[in-house]
């Protein structure tokens, strides 16, 4: 047979993904009134702003109360049935072609561990199950169930090739490669590739395009480890190409209750271990696996658990009992006296960058309930600087380009599973949008600002593209600058034509900033350049060499307010 990978189509290379969860996105009929039907009403809105993907956390049959207390899509009933709640597969298949019309493309959201205990799934097929997780039915994915995994891509093939599906958003984690390299195979050969989005990963080649939880600039319960997207976006990029923005470390669990920690593995580069993967469907996917090697580990004393740890809070696990990522599989060995470890990369080579804004899991249970859980919060330097216009694929959840105020529903518990203190809590899923916000000004201001600069994305997306994981050539390149608190700015360069695009940042809410750039080492020496600001600045058009754009003063406006916190200047060689 001749297996096939089926790479990441053309169209993924210029997203922007904005999640909404239907019930919460409209609610003209009062809180959690929000349908298929309403969210068409707004795809002229969402195409007006610039996204041209939405993440629907919200189509499938589930439980109103089990999660926080409301209806929400991560306590799934049945997969293969759409909630009568939300709408009719006539609305369902209306608001997919009326996306369409609108230049944006819909990927569903897939709980991949289970079902409610309760589904009838678990009734008419017992054996599909194991104990669960969540409160919920896992089910038994490495069992032999050959009806399950026909079943499993039946269904959402069906999704594609029923109703236009551009693709899926993998909650939890991916478990059987082989399956969703089906489901992208039988895609493909219907003439309509999907992109899939794992939340945590890994991104293997074949099967997922990138992660969700990629690069994060908040988590669940706060700031996120990737905070060089907040002051030197060139760098941070070039150093994930590369793979050394993530650092290890392992701690060895024996079965006589001892820990080993080793603080700091040493990674061992060559050679690559890649391995091509066929399945039964005549798909084929690719794993990409490192390995470290840990000398100095007590190979006389039985081990229970060898565990990783990234400083992207990722884990990975030799002992996978009661283990849910399952994706993150340590394989050990031994040889002359040295145990090593061999474990897939988070993101592998040849999959694209990805940088996360906001989800709907901001403000989960322990965040402080005095905060916004958005990210952004009107912040444009990190709206601009950090995300929209970074060399990414930038995800976002609905409300944050007005910079919507937290708004619970009445029904939202403040814990995961607990039904008393309604109404408090600030998990994002359980904010519903108040559009009556954008009659205020300044949320005004912040939506114009956010369209803007999505425009200026659109504009120049033949000079602005998401990194890709081991390539040599750098996207954008930073410059130093006059003034070494402030981001570092960051050029993207046609070495072709000449254009550029300079992005820069002030992250002061109350000063402005004004800093002179370094462009000698990144344009070309004797040629003038067309200067002209699209974002941040007073409207001028200069032409100048690169000895006088270094002598140039810029001035941007303080953060948070209108056209304010980031620059955007366009260069065109003479």
């Amino acid at each position: 047979m001749n297996y096939q990978v089926i790479d990441t189509p053309q169209f993924a290379r210029e997203l922007v993904i904005y999640e909404v969860a239907t019930p919460n996105f409209t609610t003209t009929g009062g809180p959690e009134s929000g349908t298929f039907a309403s969210l068409a009403e707004k795809m002229p809105y969402l195409q007006d702003l610039g996204v041209n993907a939405i993440w629907l956390s919200g189509h499938q049959l589930c439980n109103g109360t089990h999660f926080y207390n409301i209806w929400n899509e991560y306590a799934c009933i049945r997969p293969d049935v759409l909630d009568p709640r939300l709408g009719s597969e006539e609305d369902f298949r209306a608001m997919v072609d009326c996306a369409h019309r609108h230049s944006i493309r819909v990927l569903l959201d897939v709980i991949t561990h289970g079902v409610m205990r309760d589904s009838p799934l678990v009734t008419e097929h017992p054996s599909w199950f194991k104990e669960g997780t969540w409160g919920m039915a896992d089910f038994d994915w490495f069992g032999g169930h050959q009806d399950l995994d026909d079943w499993w891509v039946q269904t959402w093939s069906r999704y594609v090739q029923q109703y236009g599906i551009d693709g899926f958003r993998l909650d939890v984690a991916t478990y059987r490669n082989d399956l969703w390299a089906a489901v992208r195979k039988r895609a493909a050969d219907a003439g309509h590739p999907i992109v899939i989005l794992a939340e945590n990963g890994p991104a293997v080649r074949g099967v997922v395009d990138m992660l969700q939880k990629g690069e994060t600039i908040v988590e669940s319960f706060g700031e996120a480890p990737s905070l060089g997207l907040l002051d030197n976006v060139a760098q941070y990029c070039r150093d994930w190409q590369r793979g050394i923005t993530e650092t290890y470390t392992a701690s060895i669990y024996y079965q006589d209750g001892t820990v080993q920690e080793q603080p700091e593995l040493r990674l061992v580069r060559e050679p690559d271990r890649k391995e091509l993967i066929p399945c039964p469907s005549g798909a084929a996917y690719e794993t990409h696996k490192a390995v470290f090697r840990i000398e100095n580990a007590r190979l006389d004393k039985p081990v229970r658990n060898v565990v990783v740890r990234n400083n992207q809070n990722r884990v990975w696990n030799s002992n996978l009992d009661g283990i849910l990522t399952v994706d993150y599989r340590i394989e050990t060995c031994v040889s002359q006296n040295t145990l090593y470890l061999q474990i897939p990369l988070r993101v592998q080579d040849g999959q694209m960058m990805s940088v996360q804004l906001s989800c709907h899991d901001n403000g989960w249970e322990g965040f402080p309930p005095e905060e916004n859980p958005y990210a952004a919060r009107g912040r444009r330097h990190i709206m601009g600087y950090s995300v929209l216009l970074a060399p990414a694929v930038p995800i976002l959840m609905s409300g944050e380009e007005f910079d919507a105020g937290y708004r619970p529903l009445p029904h939202l518990s403040a814990r995961l599973y607990e039904k008393e203190n309604l109404g408090s809590g600030r998990w994002l899923y359980g904010s519903w949008i108040d559009w009556e916000q954008l009659n205020h000004p300044d949320k005004r201001a912040m939506l114009e600002d956010t369209k803007r600069l999505l425009a200026i994305r659109r504009k120049f997306s033949h000079l602005i593209s998401p990194c890709l994981m081991g390539e040599s050539q750098a996207r954008c390149i930073p410059l130093p600058s006059s003034q070494p608190r402030l981001p570092v700015p960051y050029l993207y360069l046609s070495q072709d034509s000449g254009e550029g695009l300079l992005v820069l940042a002030n992250p002061s809410q109350t000063e402005s900033a004004a800093l002179q750039i370094d462009f000698h080492t990144a344009l070309a020496p004797g040629c003038s350049y067309t200067a002209t600001p699209l974002f941040g600045m007073e409207p001028f058009c200069k032409e100048l060499d690169a000895q006088a754009l270094s002598k140039e003063v810029w001035r941007l406006l303080p953060d948070c307010r209108p056209g304010g916190g980031v620059g955007v200047i366009h260069l065109l060689k003479k």
